[in-house]
């Protein structure tokens, strides 16, 4: 799978993981999902449109170690295939973040 765009933050809020699902859904416009993973424990994600995925996990991740024990990453990847660009997820996604009034919010390396 070739990357048009991939990109992550790092981020902190008082909301759980649950609660930024329940945020994010309302708000629209991508709907997303929790799941169950071996190496990174519980996170959401969506798959808006054929190229686009997007996760955000909650520290600590099992075998994932991050910037801290605690707060959030998010990894948001675009395919070469998907006519969207960066700019525009982003502004999506910094939006969402405003909504669970996010904070400490710093651009990481992508990780997978």
């Amino acid at each position: 799978m070739s990357m048009k765009a991939e990109w992550a933050y790092n981020f902190s809020c008082h909301q759980s993981l649950e609660a930024i699902n329940r945020i994010f859904n309302d708000a629209g416009p991508w709907q997303w999902q929790m799941r169950d993973n071996y190496i990174f424990g519980i996170y959401m994600n969506t798959r808006p449109a054929e190229g686009l995925h997007f996760r955000v996990h909650e520290y600590p991740q099992a075998f994932f170690k991050g910037f801290g024990e605690e707060g959030f990453s998010a990894l948001l990847q675009i395919e070469n295939s998907s006519p969207v660009e960066k700019e525009e997820i982003d502004k999506i996604f910094r939006s969402l973040l405003e909504k669970v009034v996010a904070v400490g919010i710093t651009e990481i390396e992508p990780y997978d």
